[in-house]
């Protein structure tokens, strides 16, 4: 890959099917549960990028056997696990990280995980809060809530686990796919509203889709109880759905490319994952979105309404592509609910604004965490953005491109965290368009 690489604008009334590789939130869970399942499972559609494939080495480190190079892996899962001799490298992955940690609790004997110096710089406290409460001894190895981590594993002291406000619902999820194997199960009894709770959900309909019982309870709070069942968890055959996080970015092609068509092969809207909401964000600023047997067509309109106020909380990871939607819209566009996107692989409160202004685009921060797009027109000058090491920026500002022109993407390789394919895809927009009406 180049150390920069040049966006094309996109082909007038340009036409395209882009079929996006399987969820990374689901690949991550269900490659745990397969870990952790009795049996042999079958994942299919699984996203190889980065961040699942440094978690398939990490489990293959505790001794997981796990075979495939492509989407589709075997996993022999219910083996003893034990820590590896040398530390595991989870390179930028704060998923992955977090839900090592919690099977590392698992494995004989100490297991060090570590990751690049961002992920180092990401919170990992609750974690650590949440072993050393079932006493299992962990310990950080140079700065205290953060990695590198060392866990000495061993059984769990109780079922029962009381939860404050945690920086992250990853550690919570970590601790249910883990408790999922254990003859007793677990149970989180939730002190605080959970962050980014959509994310919860999905993991509780993934203990579901691999047949374990799971009871969940409201209060006062969204929710207060999550239960898990100490039965068998069992080896599955399981397709992975389509990323909507990675379709989003073509639902926002479709809305500032004119007369563009984007149809998404399947994708379900209906699924679960967070990001899916984002799509009727694009709805209520004028995308058409309609849905058929195979996929999810979109078409923007001539003129993108605003959307007003958007609280991206439950959905943050939408935020970089919301926010380059509202660059081309007919009035402000405030979003909000942006907390924990100061501790993502960059502080994205920050390079969204910064590398959008960068091209031009009057964004700016407001209070300690909204972002506020004001549309205005752009010029197409040349400019290079900058990526943060962050692959959400690369693919929403490339995007950007498409419509603006004149852009340049620095460090793309990045997108390999979650997309590897993307720009063999973001090329087919500047393809000669398709004959006939297409709007």
């Amino acid at each position: 890959m180049d150390a920069l690489r040049r966006v094309d604008p996109a082909s007038a009334r340009v036409s395209v099917a882009v079929r996006v590789p399987g969820s990374k939130s689901v690949s991550c869970r269900a490659l745990v549960l397969a870990a952790l399942a009795q049996g042999k499972s079958v994942l299919t559609g699984l996203l190889r990028g980065d961040d699942t494939d440094a978690l398939i080495e990490a489990l293959r480190a505790l001794g997981v056997d796990i075979v495939g190079d492509g989407p589709d892996v075997v996993v022999q899962g219910g083996g003893p696990l034990t820590a590896p001799d040398g530390p595991i490298d989870l390179g930028h992955g704060g998923t992955p990280a977090r839900f090592m940690m919690a099977v590392a609790s698992r494995a004989a004997g100490a297991t060090t995980i570590d990751g690049s110096a961002r992920l180092r710089a990401r919170p990992m406290g609750d974690m650590l809060d949440l072993l050393s409460g079932l006493g299992i001894p962990a310990e950080p190895l140079l700065e205290g809530g953060h990695l590198p981590m060392r866990i000495v594993g061993g059984d769990w002291a109780q079922r029962v686990i009381e939860v404050g406000q945690t920086q992250s619902s990853q550690f919570l999820s970590a601790m249910l796919l883990v408790g999922a194997s254990l003859p007793e199960g677990v149970e989180l009894r939730l002190q605080a509203p959970p962050t980014s709770a959509p994310y919860l959900r999905l993991t509780v309909a993934e203990l579901r889709a691999w047949g374990v019982p799971v009871e969940t309870s409201y209060g006062t709070n969204p929710l207060v109880r999550i239960s898990v069942s100490g039965a068998a968890l069992a080896a599955q055959r399981r397709q992975i759905p389509v990323d909507a996080s990675s379709a989003l970015f073509w639902g926002a092609a479709a809305a500032i490319v004119p007369s563009a068509s984007v149809a998404l092969p399947g994708l379900d809207l209906s699924d679960g994952q967070p990001d899916a909401a984002a799509f009727d964000v694009l709805a209520q600023m004028g995308v058409r979105i309609e849905t058929t047997a195979e996929a999810v067509v979109l078409r923007g309109p001539k003129q993108l309404t605003s959307a007003g106020l958007v609280n991206c909380a439950n959905m943050p990871d939408a935020t970089p592509a919301l926010a380059v939607v509202a660059c081309f819209a007919e009035a402000p566009t405030r979003l909000t609910g942006l907390k924990t996107l100061r501790v993502k692989e960059s502080d994205r409160v920050a390079t969204i604004a910064g590398e959008l202004q960068r091209a031009g685009a009057d964004v700016t921060v407001a209070g300690e965490d909204d972002l506020i797009v004001t549309p205005r027109a752009l010029s197409s000058d040349p400019v290079t953005i900058q990526t943060w090491d962050d692959h959400r920026i690369a693919m929403a500002l490339a995007v950007f491109g498409l419509r603006r022109g004149g852009i340049s993407i620095a460090d793309p390789g990045c997108v390999n965290k979650s997309y590897p394919g993307f720009w063999g895809d973001l090329g087919r927009f500047a393809a000669e368009p398709q004959p006939g009406d297409t709007a």
